[in-house]
């Protein structure tokens, strides 16, 4: 696992002339993963590279990196070997010749099909859905089968996969797509490496894949589906739960988990030779149960029955008519009840129903527009929240416009909905009037400015942006708590917050506003210390004014920084503007809330 907080590739690169990084999304063992956009296609794509620190470790033992080099260009090749819907589609392979990592090696990259949603764990219920038979069925079904659809092509095309886990099948909406084949074996690929070592998840790995990693077959991944098995009814399995043993329900008295418990103590049987010889043969069995159980659950609905339920109506109707009015003749003397509100944390939009939230919230969601938001704790009396890592970038308020283009006019340089302006295009004249309008759509001038943080938008545009994906513009006080866990020293994710960016154009000059009101000539904002804008718009309602009521009631805070000794952790004090106006260094990020639970009396 790489342990830098800094992405090893600034954001708003170009690879090979063809893809400007946006944003990393991921990163692991392996490599780092970034969201990027194709030029010449016109969409967007994630780029996967080699690591710099692996590159690093193996500066001294040139063998050993030619092996890790040999296992990512052969997670391309299997990758690229497979046509299905529930396999991730690999587009082009590369290298970078020069990279700054110090290993004198290009850098590889894989460019591959773009997944914005959460990976197949969002699908599955914390606590298992045992006692829930119906939620457990219909999981089966739309997620569950198709994941083992998407292994039998792989296991035909003489592959195994060999580290399935919830975390490495990711959700394009409600299709699953199995990702991650960096430990991947084809039968007709020579090995890349004859050395004994582990790899794989060790609570998803068959016995006999930790005892020859090199001869591991379709059923490790068989085991590995069985645990998935088990944790969709039994719940996310404990750390400490000893691994390479088979996997079996404490209690499988319904008519469903009885099969299904038989299942999953095949398909995690310590013998291979045990196990279901294909996935064709797990998938048979997990659809027999089914049947079953609907079968076992008809004889209540037959019309046969329908007497006895018209009784059991009646006396249930007199019963609750005798109760409630027992309940109000004698209410008074029954004793009250503390009122329970229950929430649950708040899902941006993916496609994907959420389910009932369990244990601590996340540390980061992914948000309706695609960025990834952060939890920035409870500070005093204010509740914790979610707050985008970053300010909203070029390339994502560009998509915006396009989806709510029929809406806008555009006249002078000037974007519109209504009378209410979002933003000011300009001439292009300066470097930061990136974004135009032709033939009805919104694009950039240059596409190396789709990763840095959007200027010139209104507040009235910010607000437009954030409530159409479900957000909110940080209210004053969520600013102080933000801005104080950007200055916090030594506190995570801290350095998560700032974005490293490409230097600008250095004959680019910005307006930067001051607290009086003028302008005057600036340094490309871009290129400060945190290059970021210099302020960010917020939703600031000051005393005597009502929320809701925009007019002079907007903010251009200032992103501090440690040196910054203003009203809080280095925060300055607000700067009124109206709502209309633009400015060359403001950008803006948005936030989400975490509802929690909370008791009345």
């Amino acid at each position: 696992m790489t342990t830098s907080e800094h992405p090893i590739l600034a954001t708003g690169s170009v690879i090979d002339s063809k893809w400007v990084l946006i944003e990393r999304i991921g990163k692991g063992g392996m490599g780092e993963v970034y969201r990027a956009h194709q030029l010449n296609l016109k969409r967007d794509v994630a780029i996967k590279v080699i690591c710099a620190e692996l590159l690093q470790d193996f500066k001294e033992a040139p063998d050993e990196m030619a092996v890790a080099v040999g296992r990512f260009q052969r997670e391309v090749q299997t990758m690229a070997s497979v046509r299905h819907p529930n396999i991730l589609q690999i587009y082009d392979y590369g290298s970078i010749p020069t990279v700054g990592n110090g290993s004198g090696a290009p850098m590889e990259y894989i460019s591959m099909e773009y997944v914005p949603g959460n990976t197949f764990r969002f699908t599955m219920s914390e606590e298992g859905f045992d006692t829930q038979a119906d939620l457990l069925v219909d999981w089966i079904r739309r997620y569950y089968l198709p994941v083992l659809d998407g292994v039998e092509a792989i296991h035909a095309n003489g592959i195994v996969h060999r580290d399935l886990k919830p975390e490495n099948i990711l959700m394009d909406g409600e299709t699953p797509k199995i990702a991650d084949f960096g430990l991947a074996r084809s039968f007709q690929m020579r090995a890349v490496s004859n050395s004994w070592d582990v790899k794989g998840t060790m609570a998803y790995m068959a016995p006999e894949q930790f005892e020859d990693f090199r001869k591991a077959g379709p059923e490790a991944d068989i085991y590995a589906l069985g645990k998935i098995l088990y944790e969709a009814v039994a719940g996310k399995m404990d750390p400490k739960t000893v691994p390479f043993k088979a996997a079996g329900l404490q209690t499988a008295a319904t008519p469903l988990l009885g099969p299904i418990d038989a299942i999953i103590r095949k398909a995690t049987h310590e013998d291979k030779n045990q196990r279901f010889h294909t996935v064709a043969d797990l998938r048979t069995a997990v659809q027999v149960a089914l049947e079953k159980a609907s079968a076992d659950s008809l004889p209540a609905m037959q019309p046969s029955a329908r007497s006895r339920w018209v009784r059991f109506g009646i006396i249930a109707t007199l019963s609750a008519v005798l109760g409630m009015t027992g309940y109000h003749l004698y209410g008074w003397l029954l004793p009250k009840k503390p009122s329970v509100d229950v929430t649950t944390v708040i899902e941006p939009r993916t496609g994907i129903k959420p389910t009932a939230a369990q244990g601590p919230p996340a540390s980061e969601i992914l948000a309706a527009d695609g960025r990834t938001m952060v939890l920035i704790p409870a500070d005093g009396e204010d509740p914790p929240f979610y707050s985008d890592r970053t300010p909203v970038t070029f390339h994502h308020y560009v998509e915006f416009l396009n989806q709510v283009t029929a809406d806008l006019s555009v006249t002078d340089g000037i974007v519109k909905k209504g009378e209410d302006i979002w933003l000011y295009l300009g001439s292009g004249s300066e470097a930061y009037e990136q974004i135009i309008h032709d033939h009805g759509r919104f694009h950039l001038r240059d596409a190396t400015w789709a990763g840095r943080p959007v200027v010139r938008v209104t507040w009235l545009g910010a607000m437009a942006y954030a409530r159409h994906f479900d957000k909110a513009m940080p209210s004053y006080s969520q600013w102080q708590a933000l801005v104080s866990r950007l200055t916090t020293v030594g506190e995570a994710p801290s350095s998560d917050l700032r974005e490293t960016l490409p230097e600008p154009d250095p004959h680019a000059q910005m307006m930067a506003t001051s607290s009086a009101g003028q302008t005057s000539p600036a340094k490309d904002a871009l290129a400060g210390a945190t290059q970021k804008p210099a302020k960010e718009w917020i939703d600031y309602v000051p005393t005597g004014k009502k929320p809701g009521e925009s007019s002079a009631v907007i903010v251009l805070s200032h992103v501090a920084d440690s040196a910054d000794t203003g009203m809080r952790s280095g925060q300055k004090a607000p700067l009124l503007r109206y709502p209309w106006e633009g400015f060359a260094d403001v950008g803006f990020r948005t936030v989400t809330p975490l509802k929690m639970t909370v008791v009345k009396p």
